[in-house]
């Protein structure tokens, strides 16, 4: 049996993943940026399939590229194929001794700040054949990324999910308040939301829907709340913590540094459900896990244990 050079087999490859990217984020610019490619390549390389094929992948509409019928079905059967072609690269690499793959994960974008650094980081100077994609999705997003094999690691809070995803591991991480150590609140053991009346509150854009994570307290004081700031950033949020223009509600993990050194406190909310808020590690039920992402896996779980114990 005659085996394909594994460059033709990657250029092969790359093109199937310029039109999965472009499914996911809806957008041949924001593409090109994942992919770190120039958007008329990612264009023309879709043109090309189209052309081949004899069938329109996407409709072009002033508000994105959106899947046709015959994209629906190339976009579920590329998933499928470039899931299985980096498991096969992965496995081959393993034999030879050589740690290499690509790790897809999501993850609230808290995570993203210090917590996945931390671990990503020393693994990248470790194994510099491993190549990594993080992205920031919404709690819930993060299952549907993991169902529709766009990711092979999801972090977000525990809650009932599909049978297609799998709970690895999790850890306590209740919900609470960041604020500036001379804040009025600061000396604060627990906080309810009454606490809050009067004092400027700060609030991340669409962070979490009411179900499943939030309860109804905590949804209700999000409608009634008049926030001085609202970004999806949380840079942003940080930067307007620091500076003293109010309180935002998160979990410890995007502000690890800066809550031991002093910078800045946390204090739990005093609301049963969000101080059984778990943080949890989610991975396909119905893929197997090729051996970088499964390397990455055991380092979040060791974290995990870390940040219990250290609770």
């Amino acid at each position: 049996m005659i085996v394909p050079a594994r460059n033709a087999s990657s250029l092969h490859s790359a093109v199937l993943r310029y039109i999965r990217e472009v499914g996911r984020s809806g957008s041949i610019r924001k593409a090109a940026q994942v992919l770190n490619v120039a958007s008329s390549a990612v264009n023309r390389q879709i043109l090309k399939v189209e052309q081949d094929l004899g069938v329109k992948l996407f409709d072009r509409t002033p508000d994105g590229m959106h899947p046709t019928s015959a994209g629906e079905i190339l976009l579920r059967h590329i998933r499928d194929t470039l899931s299985d072609y980096d498991i096969l690269l992965a496995e081959i690499d393993g034999q030879r001794g050589i740690r290499s793959g690509h790790v897809r994960i999501v993850a609230l974008d808290s995570l993203l700040v210090e917590f996945l650094p931390r671990i990503l980081d020393p693994l990248g100077r470790r194994y510099p054949a491993v190549t990594f994609s993080v992205l920031a999705t919404a709690p819930i997003a993060v299952f549907h990324e993991v169902i529709a094999a766009q990711a092979d690691i999801g972090l977000t809070f525990v809650a009932p999910a599909s049978a297609a995803v799998q709970l690895i591991a999790s850890v306590p991480m209740p919900l609470g308040a960041v604020m500036s150590p001379r804040h009025a609140l600061a000396g604060h053991k627990r906080l309810s939301f009454p606490d809050f009346e009067g004092h400027a509150v700060l609030m991340q854009h669409d962070a979490l829907p009411v179900v499943p994570f939030i309860d109804d307290e905590f949804a209700a004081f999000r409608g009634a709340t008049r926030p001085r700031l609202v970004s999806n950033s949380i840079e942003m949020l940080r930067r307007a913590i620091h500076s003293e223009l109010g309180v935002a509600f998160f979990t410890r993990l995007g502000f690890l540094r800066e809550i031991a050194s002093g910078e800045l406190i946390w204090i739990p909310l005093a609301v049963p459900r969000l101080e059984q808020l778990r943080l949890g590690l989610f991975t396909s039920a119905q893929r197997t896990i090729a051996p970088a992402t499964s390397m990455v896996v055991n380092e979040i779980v060791g974290r995990f244990k870390e940040l219990e114990d250290a609770a």
